[in-house]
């Protein structure tokens, strides 16, 4: 009940989050449009941000690592970038994926994945090369109880936005 509870919370502040910087934008496009232009003052269809980062395939995946100790902590990060880097090259169809540190707990982890489908995620980017290096890094520290593993994850609606 208590880690539904901060996944809960969590993914309210993302989504939060989102809606005031898309209020933001709307306004300030809307302020340069009728100040560039006086014949319009609404904003118009293209103004709307709708790329193929932001449609409902999109698949986003929250994982959560709570480690015994620091060290295993920062070998994990150590090794996790490293498959981001390889990711970020080699996986177009990962939108998204960082790394942070809990506010309350230093050492728990939060990693936020966005893939362009579910299907992508599970075909391609669970086999990656540098991924295959790393989760038996991450299962060794699970079996022995160094570290836990939580997550969610859900199907995007195609609302909001994403720069």
């Amino acid at each position: 009940m208590k880690s539904s509870k901060k996944y809960t919370t969590l993914l309210f502040g993302i989504v939060l989050g989102i809606g005031f910087q898309h209020v933001a934008l709307k306004f300030k496009r809307f302020l340069s449009t009728s100040s560039s232009s006086s014949s319009s003052s609404t904003i118009s269809s293209e103004d709307s941000i709708n790329s193929s980062k932001n449609n409902s395939s999109t698949w986003t995946l929250i994982v959560t690592l709570t480690f015994q100790s620091k060290q295993d902590m920062e070998h994990i990060i150590q090794d996790w970038d490293v498959v981001s880097r390889h990711c970020e090259k080699h996986e177009p169809f990962l939108y998204h994926y960082k790394l942070g540190q809990s506010d309350s707990n230093p050492l728990m982890l939060h990693i936020v994945e966005r893939y362009e489908s579910k299907e992508k995620y599970l075909a391609l980017h669970k086999h990656g090369e540098e991924f295959l290096k790393f989760r038996p890094k991450l299962k060794a520290l699970q079996d022995s109880g160094r570290v836990t593993v939580e997550g969610f994850s859900f199907q995007e609606l195609g609302y909001g936005f994403v720069r």
